[in-house]
């Protein structure tokens, strides 16, 4: 028997021995953890900017708990999303590692550096790389992720679909004050966590440990440079205030640093030589997110006013000298929504303001962009069976490169069989400009200026709930332009962005989710999709797989009394071929990440859990590059409330 079964068996027998141990303690069960349910009786309010059932929404979403988080021991938010089918993200490493601008971002439907995130409504994207980093999993109440065009109410960037990460609110009838403690043969980490009538404070501190061989490295590897990730550290703090009972205040701040070298080969017949060049870097990183949210209660008014700050301190080890990606970047939003209620009709009409900015003082370079749009959305019940949303967007975009006026339409229609059975369709334009730096870094070889990204996604699908079980279906088409991508030139030994040409994808998902008894319930899912873009380096302009094209995702989950255990398997296949500079060509291999947490209730002032991830100790490729997720690796944590 192999390793890999071994531990399969291993763990489906945990999980089958929690079973007896937590039908001893079926009695102390609470009311609220029997009613739990996933999905379709959700709210959602990302998708239409409107509170409404999952199940009532004309799009595909995904809706993420605080409980399913903690249940299933998830490290930040990237690692959650990721868990997700749809999510073909890229890591520089284990939970969406980032290495100064290496940068690990969220990927959907196949589209790189195409997905909106946001926080309470305020988007996290720079350089259109949307990054969590700085957020504490333990502050967040829910993730909404919509896929899909949604350009129309969000503006830029919300090519692939959006996430909007939802704060918790401060609520407690009684302070608690919470202290945890995390080891892991790789991590660990120290949290408190104040949760009052008014406030939440939330303050950490993480550690991660050297990392050698952090790549695919080797003679049929894609990679011919030995990646090592040396030791980092992150520090985080996070306040969410209830000014009134109207309006908040979030705050989240994080500081860090990490490691990274290695040594270049070439290869030299069948076997690989070093070629004396080394490399050894480190990367300080300081982020703030700011945000002001109203929401009326009796008016309808929703208004967010909201700030991000990130910058980046790069340092050559080996020359002594600052690198010269080193960058300080920052985005302000204004946002400012009504809505509307006319019956059974409804409508929202908002304005909003956005600007960003970036500062390289080794270039001696900034640029600044801003855009104000207009949008509108309007959702008619024709019969109490069927309902049209019509949406418009108009934005006037201020470029150092070229002004841009755009308009972006969306329309979406929703049937409704019966209260728990719905087929929708979802057809919307989104845009995305290239990043703001774009206009000065890449002149000489665009000397006519980067294109901005465009396209129509086309979309239908059916919700279903019968009793403890629900079905998603999902078909789309994505049709895109100008997609940005990387080109190497070999004169200056430099990569640079350039309008690839068309992107297109065509993909079917699917989802069910079935409730056993109070104990049990499980999830499975899959897509098959085939995402391509136009490579114009190629002979007549040759169709190139652009992302993997097939996801499955198991996903089991036990709750009785005193014991919680999730077990998640998440698969990757029929990967892109790349062809590195210093690599072997060749397709990225699947990825098969099969992770465990259980967790354990002692009292109610007592929680210990663990989670063993990568249980099967694959070499998981996180990205295209040949950087890889970690081995079998542990996370112990104990946490007591005061």
């Amino acid at each position: 028997m192999t390793k890999e079964k071994k531990w399969t068996l291993a763990v489906l027998a945990a999980f089958a021995g929690a079973s007896f141990v937590g039908t001893a303690y079926a009695a102390e069960q609470m009311a609220a953890e029997q009613t739990e349910t996933h999905a379709l009786t959700d709210t959602v309010v990302t998708a239409q900017r409107r509170a409404k059932r999952d199940l009532d929404t004309p799009a595909t979403t995904t809706i993420i708990t605080a409980k399913e988080i903690e249940k299933a021991g998830y490290r930040n938010v990237f690692e959650a999303i990721d868990q997700q089918v749809g999510s073909t993200s890229t890591s520089y490493g284990e939970a969406g590692q980032d290495f100064g601008f290496a940068a690990g971002r969220i990927t959907l439907r196949g589209y790189d550096r195409g997905t909106l995130v946001m926080v309470n409504g305020v988007p996290m994207n720079l350089k259109n790389y949307p990054s969590t980093e700085n957020i504490p999993a333990n502050m967040v109440e829910r993730i909404e992720i919509v896929k899909g065009a949604a350009s129309t109410l969000y503006g830029a960037e919300a090519m692939g679909g959006v996430v909007n990460i939802i704060l918790k609110k401060p609520t407690a009838q009684e302070s608690e004050f919470k202290l945890s403690q995390t080891v892991g043969n790789y991590f660990k980490k120290s949290e408190a966590t104040y949760v009052g009538d008014r406030v939440i404070v939330d303050v950490s501190r993480e550690w991660s440990k050297d990392l050698p061989h952090s790549n695919g490295f080797g003679i049929n590897k894609i990679s011919y440079v030995d990646w090592w990730v040396g030791k980092g550290k992150k520090s985080r703090v996070g306040i969410i205030a209830r000014l009134t009972d109207e309006l908040s205040l979030n705050y989240n701040y994080m500081e860090g640093d990490i490691t990274r070298g290695g040594t270049q080969y070439r290869k030299t017949g069948n076997r690989l030589v070093p070629t004396g060049t080394r490399y050894n870097y480190r990367y300080d990183d300081f982020r703030h997110t700011a945000s002001l949210v109203y929401q009326g209660k009796e008016n309808g008014i929703h208004a967010v006013l909201g700030y991000n700050y990130r910058k980046v301190d790069g340092y050559n080890n080996l020359t002594h000298m600052p690198q010269d990606s080193n960058a300080t970047m920052d985005g302000q939003i204004l946002d400012v929504q009504k809505n509307w209620k006319f019956g059974k009709d409804s409508m929202v009409l908002g304005y909003s303001y956005k600007r960003e900015a970036i500062d390289l003082p080794e270039k001696k370079r900034s640029a600044v962009r801003t855009g104000n749009s207009l949008y509108a959305s309007y959702s008619k019940q024709f019969t109490p069976k069927f309902n049209v949303t019509l949406g418009l967007r108009g934005e006037f975009i201020n470029d150092p490169e070229e002004d841009q006026r755009v308009v972006v339409p969306q329309f979406q229609t929703e049937y409704k069989f019966d209260r728990n059975t719905a087929w929708y369709t979802n057809i919307g334009k989104a845009f995305q400009m290239p990043t703001v730096d774009d206009s000065f870094r890449y002149t000489n070889f665009n000397p006519n200026g980067l294109k901005p990204e465009s396209g129509w996604t086309y979309e239908t699908g059916v919700k279903i709930r019968r009793g403890n079980d629900t079905w998603k279906a999902a078909v789309y088409h994505m049709d895109m332009k100008n997609k940005i991508g990387w080109q190497f030139d070999a004169g200056t030994n430099t990569y640079y962005a350039v309008n690839k040409g068309q992107f297109r994808n065509t993909g079917v998902e699917l989802e069910y989710a079935k409730r056993f008894n109070d104990a049990w319930s499980l999830t499975l899912g899959g897509s098959v999709s085939n995402p391509e873009v136009q490579d114009p380096s190629t002979r007549a302009k040759k169709w190139v797989q652009d992302a993997g094209r097939l996801e499955g995702l198991v996903r089991l989950d036990y709750q009785m009394a005193k014991w919680q255990g999730n077990l998640n398997l998440k698969y990757l296949g029929d990967r892109e071929y790349i062809a590195q500079r210093f690599g072997a060509a060749q397709d990225v291999p699947d990825k098969i990440q099969l992770n465990m947490n259980v967790i354990y209730t002692a009292g109610k002032d007592d929680v210990v859990s663990l989670g063993i991830y990568n249980l099967l100790n694959r070499e998981n490729y996180s990205n295209r590059y040949g950087n890889l997720d970690l081995g079998r690796n542990f996370r112990l944590t104990y946490t007591h409330a005061f």
